[in-house]
């Protein structure tokens, strides 16, 4: 039975241009990206413009060893 172990780390909407740089370096070392999801900020205020994404989760897998 293989066990896993578990990586995530919040990745900046600034920070896109490295991220397929960091997807690479961490297939390297045996990381699989295995799930992303978006974290929305609200704005309040009188012109509200609703939700816009700030944070993604991004959530890597490998076998443990």
């Amino acid at each position: 039975m293989t066990k896993w172990e578990y990586l995530s780390f919040d990745l900046r909407i600034s920070a896109l241009n490295d991220f397929h740089q960091q997807l690479n370096e961490f297939g390297e070392l045996g990381w699989e990206l295995v799930g992303m999801e978006s974290i929305e900020s609200k704005s309040i205020g009188l012109f509200d413009s609703g939700a816009a994404t700030s944070i993604i989760v991004v959530v890597f897998k490998r076998p443990k060893e």
